[in-house]
């Protein structure tokens, strides 16, 4: 038995026999050698893969290099010996007669009272442009293929402004260049000639080191106005008015001129003095609130305006009928104008003096509404129950016409509904036929340009776009002189149109029934082309 185990243990634990080898070991040397085996393997595969590892990272930064030494750019570099003005001296700051609103608030400007008339500060940059072509730097740049930059220099002028009222009273300006390098393929800008910014960040660096050229130029041209100011020391009216006609005019002292000019008012018939002095630039604004309210609004509509008028005995109904008429097409001249700072508070003011209501609600740049303006515009206001009334079809027919002959287009009929001198002049001379002559000349003139409609598109072109614009000139202008000429139109017209549809509409639906229509389209289309296809789609 325990033979036969000690056996069985020599087998297993001390023989391993290779077949067909010849060679035989022991387990033990078996499993060591297998061992080094794969360990010697497993280190040259570790070796294998960190040199691929590290070929690809070799080639991926020569990559990297590469494509950063050819990557083109463009870099920025504002120039300091470019700036125009002066080296700053010694302001620090200064004491002015005013007080400061708007984005650009600088604390080296300081208010003499909390109180002063306030000055808008703005800074703005214009560009100027570049300085023209390089040549000799665009040749450098085309023979090294760009290895070495192009360079240009735009330059910019930064100005300084204080307005009062949107008047300029004072101005600095400063000009400064940014030169900029441009490489298509290489990096030489940025590596030798420019910053890293960008040119709005190159502008903000400008900016900063400008500043203070600005305010010595600033401080020093109050300085002059102060001085000025001082010289002249305008005390009564007449001497104020002159100031502020001559140097005054342009000045920071301004303002304080014109509270001068408003603390001379007396005691008695105080408005009408402000009435008088109210078309001195700014003067109102300057006003207390009590003054203020009777003398905004448009000449002959202001507040003192009305109550004279109804006084004298004029029908509320009749003012607020100009005051409705008066009120602006353009959405820009209702800002710019009209009851432009009326408020609330102005218009208590006018009703507790006894303005009429109705009239003093509508001293407000709000828009009427249409009924009220259609009703205003035929000159009737109420019906004959006191309402605001709606204007017949007739009435808003009438309103597409004007009873003038300044408008852009000229009525072929007159206020007496009887064709203008012009048109029968047309008529007589037979302008159709007239105008066909005339297009016959022009056709001759343009027989020249037909050898080109051998050319595709150009002759084709020609043919279209430029025949059709010669033809239509030449028949204008050849009825025009049927016609008598411009000047014999316009003063044979005493109505006319502000545009073309208008114009159409209301021929059509006012004359289109009777029997010399046909005809007066017919020549008032030789001078007007554009009715033929306005008058195709009016109503």
């Amino acid at each position: 038995m325990l033979v036969h185990q000690r056996r069985d243990a020599l087998i297993k634990n001390c023989l391993y026999i290779y077949p067909n080898s010849g060679v035989s070991l022991s387990r033990t040397h078996f499993n060591q050698w297998n061992l080094g085996s794969k360990m010697k393997f497993s280190c040259s595969q570790s070796v294998e893969k960190r040199g691929a590892a590290f070929a690809a990272a070799g080639r991926a930064l020569v990559s990297l290099v590469m494509v950063f030494l050819l990557a083109g750019c463009q870099v920025y570099q504002f120039d300091p010996n470019s700036v125009s003005a002066e080296n700053p001296g010694s302001y620090t700051t200064g004491t002015v007669p005013f007080t400061i609103v708007g984005e650009e608030r600088p604390d080296w400007l300081v208010p003499e009272s909390p109180d002063a008339p306030e000055v808008m500060v703005t800074r703005t940059t214009e560009t100027k442009g570049s300085t023209g072509f390089n040549g000799a730097s665009f040749f450098g740049y085309m023979v090294t293929l760009s290895l070495i930059p192009y360079y240009d220099e735009v330059q910019y002028e930064d100005i300084y402004a204080l307005s009062w009222q949107g008047e300029t009273l004072l101005e600095s300006r400063v000009t400064y260049s940014i030169d900029s390098y441009l490489s298509l393929y290489f990096p030489t800008p940025m590596m030798f000639m420019g910053s890293l910014n960008d040119e709005a960040a190159e502008q903000a660096v400008a900016r900063d080191f400008i500043t203070n050229h600005h305010k010595d130029s600033v401080l020093a041209l109050i300085d002059e106005q102060r001085r000025e100011f001082e010289q002249a020391n305008p005390e009564t009216a007449a001497e104020i008015a002159a100031y502020l006609k001559a140097g005054g005019a342009n000045s920071v002292y301004r303002p304080s001129a014109v509270l001068r000019l408003i603390d001379l008012a007396p005691d008695t018939n105080t408005l009408a003095y402000h009435a008088a002095n109210s078309q001195v630039p700014g003067y109102v604004d300057l006003l207390p609130a009590r003054y203020q309210a009777w003398l905004i609004g448009p000449e002959g509509l202001r507040g003192i305006d009305l109550k004279t008028q109804l006084a004298d005995g004029t029908d509320a109904d009749q003012l607020l009928v100009r005051m409705l008429n008066a009120y602006p097409d353009q959405s820009g001249d209702v800002q710019s104008g009209y009851y432009t700072g009326m408020t609330r508070a102005h218009r208590e003011t006018l009703k507790e003096a006894g303005l009429p209501e109705g009239l003093v609600d509508r001293m407000t740049n709000e828009a009427p509404s249409a009924q009220l303006l259609a009703a205003a515009k035929t000159g009737k206001l109420r019906d004959d129950s006191g309402n605001i009334r709606t204007p017949t079809e007739e009435e808003l027919l009438e309103q597409l016409v004007r009873q003038d002959n300044q408008g852009k287009f000229l009525s072929p009929y007159t206020s007496d509904d009887v064709l203008a001198e012009w048109v029968n002049s047309a008529i007589n001379a037979n302008i159709g036929a007239t105008v066909g002559t005339g297009l016959g000349a022009a056709a001759g003139a343009y027989a020249g340009e037909k050898a080109l409609e051998q050319v595709p598109f150009v002759g084709s072109f020609l043919g279209g776009a430029i025949g059709a614009e010669i033809g239509k000139s030449a028949g204008r202008e050849t009825a025009i002189s049927a016609s008598g000429g411009w000047e014999a139109i316009r003063a044979s017209s005493d109505r006319s149109f502000d545009d073309i549809h208008s114009m159409a509409r209301y021929l059509k639906a006012k004359y289109g029934h009777t029997g010399n229509f046909k005809d007066a389209m017919e020549a008032t289309r030789q001078i007007y082309p554009e009715l033929a296809e306005a008058l195709a789609s009016a109503y």
